[in-house]
């Protein structure tokens, strides 16, 4: 289903939405739309000319880097009179010094980013009106989507054996090659696609009750392990992007290992499994990224 344009503004559990119609009482999006929502960021890299020949010296993979996404909604507050619409001008306000998320959604398309807020209201006077700019600078310049895709493994059972087996005694490989049942038990094996335009990573939860966790991930014919040390007494939030790890706001990324090898390039999609034994779960969530 198509939808018009709109944008909502959220901090601290509250959400204000900014219609893309301009109409009655309410904040509107006006025809100046959006800017810096679908242009890509400032481009963080410089080119050094060649002195005795055309053209520039080459740039190494890896280096067509962005600055901060920053974006500015073009806003209007409309009210029944002066003072109503200072109010809905004061909802907005009210996000100053705090976190907040900005949401587009244009069409088919449902993406967010993350910053912090600054408002700019316009000097004319309007008896029931106040033009403003709503800018939100965002540390990652990368748009996320709005709905994430989640995948849940859970170990495989205990009273399966999976492996190679290495013959009797151990004397070597035996053929035909056997992996066990258990490699037929697929509860510890998901997949998660990136449909942006961007390299995604994932987050990784682990339930309580999980031990020595390791994850092991095949994507665009690469493959790599994650890895979590220790007891989960709580649950584990892992952060593939950031490499970082934590439970119960404690920081445990001392714990982790191999998180940033989790990426999944534009279109492509990333199969996991749990090579864990044990009780509980771990989820796989992974959101459409773009830039």
């Amino acid at each position: 289903m198509r939808r018009p344009l709109y944008a909502e503004l959220s901090c601290g559990g509250s959400t204000v939405r900014l219609d893309g119609l301009v109409g009655g009482r309410g904040l509107h999006v006006t025809s100046e739309g959006i800017k810096g929502w679908w242009s890509t960021p400032d481009p963080k890299w410089s080119l050094t000319e060649r002195q005795s020949a055309d053209g520039a010296h080459g740039v190494a993979e890896g280096m067509a880097l962005y600055a901060a996404r920053t974006v500015t909604v073009h806003a209007v507050a409309i009210g029944a009179d002066r003072d109503d619409a200072k109010a809905l001008l004061d909802s907005v306000l009210a996000m100053a010094h705090g976190r907040v998320r900005l949401r587009v959604v244009d069409s088919s398309e449902d993406t967010f980013c993350d910053g912090l807020l600054s408002v700019r209201a316009g000097a004319e006077w309007h008896p029931a009106a106040i033009l403003a700019d709503l800018t939100v600078t965002c540390p990652d310049p990368r748009r996320l989507a709005t709905a994430a895709e989640s995948a849940v493994m859970l170990p495989a059972s205990a009273s399966l054996t999976a492996g190679l087996s290495y013959g009797e005694g151990g004397r070597g490989l035996a053929y035909p090659l056997d992996y066990g049942r258990g490699a037929l038990d697929a509860r510890n094996v998901c997949t998660v696609t990136n449909h942006g335009t961007s390299t995604a990573w994932p987050t990784i939860r682990v339930s309580r009750g999980m031990s020595d966790v390791e994850l092991l991930a095949t994507c665009a014919g690469a493959s790599s392990t994650l890895a979590l040390a220790g007891t989960c007494t709580t649950e584990v939030t892992i952060d593939c992007r950031t490499r970082t790890a934590e439970t119960a706001q404690t920081d445990v990324t001392r714990r982790l290992t191999g998180a940033g090898a989790l990426a999944v390039p534009p279109g492509q999609t990333m199969r996991l499994t749990l090579a864990t034994p044990g009780t509980g779960s771990v989820t796989a969530e992974l959101r459409d990224t773009y830039i």
